[in-house]
């Protein structure tokens, strides 16, 4: 296998749009084929496109993919006139 093949984690986190974490949680967990050498992880090129090929990609999924973010909450433009007093004991 070409070294050029090897992903390391930060490249496979950012080729599944998820965080290196995440990827590690999953060499944990047996999702994904990790080779160990010294303390990285190295991920083949085909492994991603395996899990890539198996998982569908809807828009949104991404942290960075803003074309679909949610509005801002409107304010409201005035508020309630109440009397600041009311409720106090004393009053």
């Amino acid at each position: 296998m070409d070294k050029s093949e090897l992903l390391t984690v930060s490249q496979a986190a950012e080729a599944f749009g998820a965080t290196s974490q995440t990827i590690r949680n999953w060499i944990r967990a047996g999702q994904v084929d990790a080779v160990r050498i010294g303390n990285r992880f190295l991920i083949s090129r085909q492994e991603v496109e395996r899990i890539r090929g198996s998982a569908p990609v809807f828009e949104g999924d991404s942290p960075w993919d803003v074309s679909s973010a949610a509005k801002p909450l409107q304010r409201r433009t005035s508020r309630p006139k109440t009397d600041p007093t009311e409720g106090l004991l004393g009053a």
